[in-house]
């Protein structure tokens, strides 16, 4: 299975100070985040999305190559998956509809 992964649904992401928290009104859980993993979130709202297609879309808006985010954000999948904030998804059916 080719890995995607897909925001949960109704997530709030909030700034707090100088870093981030998310609250899952499924779980009734509230997780800090760094930046990163809330620009994360950020793009997933649009959809899901690959590793390779966050790195994408970040390297966008940091004007930095995708391949030096690919570590970086390959990092936060645990966390953001063991939260409940994301969850895995077959790309094979994200991509053929």
């Amino acid at each position: 299975m080719n890995r995607c992964y897909a925001r949960r649904q109704a997530l709030l992401v909030k700034p707090l100070g100088s870093g981030w928290v998310a609250y899952s009104p499924a779980s009734g859980d509230t997780v800090l985040l760094n930046d990163e993993s809330a620009a994360i979130l950020e793009v997933l709202a649009d959809g899901p999305l690959d590793t390779a297609g966050i790195c994408a879309a970040l390297a966008i808006d940091a004007g930095v190559e995708a391949a030096s985010l690919t570590d970086l954000i390959a990092d936060s999948w645990r966390m953001l998956v063991e939260c409940g904030l994301v969850r895995v998804v077959d790309a094979d059916r994200v991509f053929s509809t």
